[in-house]
């Protein structure tokens, strides 16, 4: 299968030159930044089958282009992945064989867009239409085992492990599963696995991030059991990181790999990453935008706060990561974030 651009665009100019009537669906692949026109490529997979006339391979491969070039623009911008799931089915219903996408599907789906079944969904799919590609089971059982279902996840691993070519890592990791251990260092070896067989480099990427996510967690279980023991002596929690060290209930800091620092929510003990926190933050606030545009253009004034969201149905419930609070400015309708009461935690440490 053609998997790069140069070799796309050839293939694209002797479909175009064979076939005029696939020329209109193709030019679509054009790459456009235009909202409106982001998905206009992907049509049902239904459609454009038929429509591709033979050359179901090179649609699927354009259309992977532009999946990449979707996942990239959310990724640095937003954070929102809502169409990725019909990305993805698009181009597998295409191109059945393409382990690629039901990989890097699965992983955008579960890690990115916060839609878990909808990625198990893709890879059972996957193995459907490859029932002998063990890669797929893998990743189910990975997946799974993130999730904490480690009876499936164990299914999983075993049935790659058993399958042409299996190998010793899906039986060990389905030894990990049933015996539900160290999750953090499961999880650890488990990515590192993933980063050093990927060909992928948005895949890399995700497997990287998770990495100094699962160090950023260690961290913040070390720094929440010490803002305990803050407590019972202090009979409050700290508010900051500094002030446990000041304190002497910890000698130092631990470096955040995101290469922020930690932040401590004065009222709960809870540590987080600041840059995790923050990105957090900033994907709730566009879903929030979105929400509260179509809240104005069907209401005609923008919402009073997020509680009014959720009153005229808009909204199933208010966020509030880290007890903060979302508010809107009343002439742009955009989200804010207040931070609990005396507490500036983009710059104080």
């Amino acid at each position: 299968m053609v998997r790069s651009l140069s070799a796309a665009l050839i293939a694209l100019g002797l479909v175009v030159g064979a076939n005029a009537k696939i020329a209109p669906a193709l030019q679509s692949a054009r790459i456009s930044t235009d909202e409106e026109e982001e998905l206009g490529l992907f049509p049902s997979g239904l459609l454009v089958g038929p429509a591709s006339c033979g050359f179901r391979n090179v649609v699927a491969d354009l259309l992977w282009l532009r999946a990449i070039q979707y996942y990239g623009k959310h990724k640095q911008g937003d954070q929102l992945f809502e169409k990725a799931a019909h990305v993805f089915s698009v181009l597998t219903d295409l191109d059945p064989n393409f382990i690629g996408a039901y990989r890097f599907g699965s992983l955008v789906l579960v890690e990115d867009a916060g839609e878990k079944e909808k990625g198990f969904a893709l890879l059972r799919k996957g193995v459907r239409k490859n029932p002998l590609d063990g890669s797929l089971y893998f990743d189910l059982g990975f997946h799974h085992f993130m999730a904490e279902d480690y009876g499936r996840a164990a299914v999983y691993f075993r049935r790659a492990a058993s399958l042409p070519g299996g190998s010793d890592k899906a039986a060990r990791f389905a030894a990990y599963a049933e015996n539900r251990q160290g999750r953090f260092d499961v999880a650890e070896e488990m990515w590192l696995d993933i980063l050093s067989n990927t060909g992928n480099d948005k895949t890399r990427a995700s497997a990287e991030f998770a990495l100094k996510g699962i160090a950023a967690a260690r961290d913040t279980l070390f720094l929440a059991e010490r803002a305990r023991t803050f407590h019972d002596r202090y009979g409050r929690f700290p508010r900051s990181v500094n002030e446990m060290i000041d304190s002497g209930v910890i000698r130092s800091a631990p470096e955040d790999p995101f290469g922020t620092y930690y932040v401590v929510q004065p009222a709960t003990g809870e540590v987080r990453s600041w840059y995790l926190l923050a990105r957090e933050l900033k994907r709730d606030c566009a879903v929030l935008d979105k929400v509260a545009a179509r809240y104005a253009e069907e209401r005609g004034s923008p919402p009073a706060d997020a509680a009014a969201l959720v009153e005229e149905g808009y909204l199933g419930k208010i966020p509030s990561p880290f007890g903060v609070t979302y508010t809107f400015d009343r002439r742009t309708g955009k989200a804010g974030v207040l931070f609990p009461s005396g507490r500036e935690m983009g710059g104080d440490r």
